[in-house]
């Protein structure tokens, strides 16, 4: 894997091959890039899909991976509540997985979310 100085001078050398249009193409590029393209923020959600046989610990790990920008500190009392009622009450994983998920898009969605 290339690293920044590499990308760097690569690009420099590059960019001294080409004439002033391309010139002028590639740097509009680049902010264009660097306005809309890239990897999601920190607070974007990244939705991964449920698989068809999860547990409800499995779960929480794709849920906080789902929602990288939520503060886990203010799911965790919620969180614990329905990990306890499907582990030591019983409660089927499925619905309880259905709530955890309808937790964290309502966290999401009242951190300003869409």
């Amino acid at each position: 894997m290339a690293n920044a100085g590499s990308d760097q001078a690569e690009l420099q050398a590059l960019l001294a091959r080409l004439g002033d249009d391309d010139r002028r193409t590639l740097l509009a590029f680049a902010r264009f890039l660097a306005a809309h393209g890239g990897a999601p923020g920190a607070s974007e959600r990244v939705v991964l899909p449920r698989p068809e046989s999860e547990t409800v610990v499995q779960a929480v790990k794709r849920l906080n991976a789902s929602y990288p920008g939520l503060e886990r500190r203010k799911l965790v009392a919620r969180v614990g509540v329905l990990l306890s009622s499907h582990m030591v009450d019983g409660r089927d994983a499925a619905s309880v997985i259905d709530e955890l998920e309808a937790l964290y898009l309502a966290a999401y969605s009242e951190a300003g979310g869409e």
